[in-house]
């Protein structure tokens, strides 16, 4: 039989398998193949030609930059469009150039004929025209001809400077009649400026009369001319936005034209700025404010009123949204005085029932929608006499409840008191109490208002009656009004009166 081998034995060295045995390194040296040149050229032709038609098709420029000096600003747009450039980079600056037209274009950034991407930025020069700041020397009119003046007007392109012809008795033909500046005067004058030169047609055949310009001159120049020339003339009033009141907006036949003595010409005046009635409610008074000054001879009257609105917003108007209004149109608006009632000024120490008092305050404030009541409560007070307010609420929401608290007086502790009467006289009570005043046991009408006085007790009232059953001049009984018990370490409100009774003999029926 074989013999039995440990595991382990199979990996001890007399036993190692071949594969176990030690590896022999071998170096291997490959054979280089040597370089092709003729293909490393023929690559790299095909890439730089790959590239330039890369560059032709996709980055070189492609559109030609036309001429635009001479040309306008649309022709620039135009073009813009239909190349598909980028307008972001697109500038136009502007200049004043005598001798260019208005919206002109003076350079290009880029000249004519250059190709440029859709990306390109360009700047151009456009023309102003000339400056209308411009100041221009005015002749002498009255010594020049009509065409004299026209050159003048053209050689300084005056484009807001007109000649208008009309007849004339004393102007010979052709010469100057007058002449008026608008926005500016002869020593301001600028090319920007509006001149109006009238020039004589010579005399007018008879009965004929030459109207004159009286846009935006006063309805009385036309008035009076019309009234000088045998001319019926008729107003119409409308609002305008650029004619102040009473100016003539227009007229119906132009300034220059001929016409007969009789003739009818028709003026429209305006009313000035045609006001309409915006929607104020819920305007704060800064606003209203604001439209009231833009606005002067509007007439508007404010009532003020308690509301659940904040204060000093208007509540509702009496003339209905988007109304035209007129010069004789009177705009009355509630505004809010809010919604908490607050009082001007303390009432403590005031009768609660004085006239002026609080009651008519609440009443003025009720009149105005603050729909207030009062509630009344009362305390004793030694500081604050009777019936007189002790404190109240300075303010209260609208419909609620001012409350005040109303002083009942001292709240008097009655005391037994000694008997300034008594001396030595052992048939006076040594003590003066208030159970025997109640009772009139032995007690004078000295005594009683003495023990009121020592007391503090002011509110009493003597009366006097007849008794069988004491002497003259003695307390009878005393009460009070609420014919609640007196005696010793009771209170008696000073509000309530007491009453006592004092015998009068003289009284016996």
């Amino acid at each position: 039989m074989p013999e039995d081998k440990n595991f382990l034995d199979q990996f001890s060295n007399s036993g190692k398998p071949a594969s176990f045995e030690e590896e022999k390194r071998i170096p291997v040296t490959k054979e280089r193949k040597p370089l092709n040149w003729k293909l490393l050229i023929i690559l790299l032709a095909i890439a730089l030609i790959l590239g330039i038609l890369a560059y032709f098709l996709f980055l070189a420029p492609k559109i030609v930059m036309p001429d635009f000096e001479g040309k306008s600003k649309s022709d620039v747009a135009a073009w813009v469009k239909q190349q598909g450039i980028e307008p972001s980079g697109i500038i136009f600056q502007e200049a004043y150039d005598f001798d260019t037209d208005e919206g002109t274009i003076l350079t290009q950034s880029i000249p004519a004929g250059k190709k440029v991407r859709k990306d390109v930025k360009l700047n151009f020069d456009l023309s102003l025209g000339p400056d209308p700041e411009e100041r221009i020397k005015v002749p002498d009119f009255y010594s020049m001809d009509k065409e004299s003046v026209q050159e003048w007007i053209n050689k300084h392109k005056l484009s807001k400077t007109r000649v208008i012809t009309a007849y004339s008795d004393t102007v010979a033909e052709n010469e100057v009649i007058d002449y008026q500046f608008t926005g500016c005067d002869e020593d301001s004058f600028t090319r920007g400026c509006t001149l109006k030169i009238n020039v004589s047609k010579g005399s007018a055949p008879a009965g004929k009369v030459t109207v004159e310009d009286f846009e935006k001159k006063i309805y009385e120049t036309a008035e009076s001319w019309a009234k000088a020339h045998k001319v019926n003339l008729v107003k119409t009033e409308v609002y305008s936005d650029k004619v102040d009141a009473g100016y003539i907006v227009s007229q119906s036949i132009p300034s220059g034209r001929t016409i007969n003595e009789g003739d009818t010409l028709e003026v429209v005046v305006s009313k000035g700025k045609a006001i309409f009635m915006p929607n104020m409610a819920g305007w704060d008074e800064h606003k209203l404010d604001s439209w009231i000054q833009e606005n002067p001879s509007v007439r508007v009257y404010r009532e003020e009123y308690y509301s659940d609105y904040a204060k000093g917003i208007v509540i509702s108007q009496n003339v209905a949204a988007k109304s035209l209004l007129d010069d004789d149109d009177y705009i009355e608006l509630k505004i809010s005085l809010g919604n908490i009632v607050e009082l001007p000024s303390s009432y403590v120490g005031q009768t609660y029932h004085d006239y002026g008092g609080l009651h008519d305050w609440k009443d003025k404030q009720n009149e105005l929608g603050a729909n207030i009541k009062i509630e009344r409560t009362f305390e004793f007070s030694d500081t604050v006499p009777a019936k007189a307010i002790i404190r109240h609420d300075m303010a209260v929401e609208v419909g609620g409840t001012l409350h005040v608290v109303v002083s009942k007086g001292r709240n008097i502790l009655l005391k037994d008191k000694d008997n300034p009467y008594h001396d030595d006289d052992t048939t006076r009570p040594a003590k003066l109490e208030w159970a025997k005043l109640a009772k009139g046991d032995n007690i004078t009408e000295e005594e009683a208002r003495s023990l009121c006085e020592q007391n503090g007790v002011t509110n009493f009232e003597i009366r006097y009656s007849y008794s069988a059953s004491r002497e003259n001049g003695y307390v009878i009984y005393a009460e009070r009004w609420d014919k609640l018990k007196i005696d010793q370490n009771t209170y008696l409100p000073e509000d309530i009166i007491l009453y006592i009774y004092i015998n009068d003999l003289s009284m016996k029926p």
